[in-house]
């Protein structure tokens, strides 16, 4: 049974109109690659690079891997770039005068500790180009309790990165990667959201968790995101509906989602309230893209015969995000669960 403040998440209702868009809005998003699929950057459509660019971003994409398909497949090829082909492409932007050109910096799946410390001295570059620039951190490191990264990486996100971000996305098992807390109740979450206030960290979302004490009966049907901003003391929780099915690429495009609806905050706004409304925006938007996803991947399984005998890559062909179909819960969501103050 889906707690009261969820049940809004059926009622189609518009959300308040999108903030007038600026002169500078242009991305550098440095995600992984992949030919075929929906994760990170792909060669059309783009789980990131798609969206922002519909919501009015121009966006440049540096890959940090060029892969056949995302690592779920039973085969992958390609290669991953190493730290020191990332610095010649910097370089290249660096020469040309383009990094003053970015208001924003987008990074997701890197894997690499090299490329990472090259990513940390381009935070400083583009903010000595841009002192306005910001810095939206998606630490992908893993989820349901595996690493998809060698361990190595984790305390180069926490000591480096994450204090040069203006906001970060980790989902729960990250959040207890970077902080050491499981996060399974509201005080667990507030905890872990503070101890990476701590190190420097202005706005945190955890993008999903199962908050126990928050589920009706022990129900695992809801998740939630939790955000906490400093300076102001605000926190909040936003229940959603958990959509059964087969999904990759979902972080990637909810970062580029909260990016997209935290840029250009008018003056004298209330940031919490502009916060709650982005975050509100986001979760709609991704509620819309996964149903329609569902629907989308069953015609298509019975399109190509899906079965129980079918093999692993027939499966995931049939369960690919379906964003540009979905274009019209990007451009305008509907249907949100609303912020609750914890």
């Amino acid at each position: 049974m889906l707690p009261p403040s969820c049940k809004r998440f059926f009622i189609m209702a518009d959300v308040s109109a999108p903030a007038p868009v600026s002169q500078n809005r242009r991305v550098l998003s440095i995600q992984s690659h992949v030919v075929y699929g929906y994760v990170g950057q792909y060669t059309v459509e783009l789980a990131a690079t798609f969206p922002l660019q519909i919501l009015g971003f121009d966006v440049d994409p540096l890959n940090s891997v060029h892969f056949s398909n995302h690592g779920g497949y039973p085969t992958v090829t390609g290669e991953r770039l190493e730290g020191a082909q990332v610095a010649k492409i910097v370089q290249g932007l660096e020469a040309n005068g383009i990094l003053q050109e970015y208001s924003h910096l987008l990074t997701g799946y890197i894997g690499r500790a090299s490329t990472l410390e090259v990513v940390s001295d381009l935070v400083k570059k583009l903010r000595a180009a841009n002192p306005a620039l910001k810095f939206v951190l998606d630490p992908v490191m893993g989820d349901d309790g595996r690493l998809y990264v060698s361990a190595e990486v984790v305390p180069i996100y926490r000591d480096v990165l994450c204090p040069l971000a203006d906001v970060i996305t980790p989902n729960g098992f990250e959040t207890s990667l970077l902080t050491g807390v499981n996060v399974t109740s509201t005080q667990t979450a507030i905890d872990a959201c503070e101890k990476l206030h701590e190190i420097g960290v202005p706005t945190v979302i955890i993008t999903s968790a199962e908050l126990q004490d928050r589920n009706d009966q022990g129900t695992s049907d809801v998740l939630h995101l939790i955000a906490s901003h400093r300076p102001s003391s605000a926190r909040f929780v936003i229940p959603f509906q958990k959509i059964s099915g087969v999904f990759t690429g979902t972080g990637d495009l909810f970062a580029a989602l909260i990016l997209a609806h935290l840029a250009d905050v008018p003056q004298n706004t209330d940031e919490t309230a502009y916060l709650k409304r982005a975050c509100e925006r986001a979760v709609a938007c991704m509620q819309g893209v996964l149903k329609k996803t569902v629907e989308r991947n069953e015609e298509k399984a019975r399109r190509m015969g899906l079965g129980e005998s079918s093999d692993k890559a027939t499966f995931l062909r049939c369960h690919e995000l379906a964003i540009v179909q979905a274009r019209v819960w990007l451009e305008n969501p509907k249907a949100v669960c609303r912020a609750t103050d914890i």
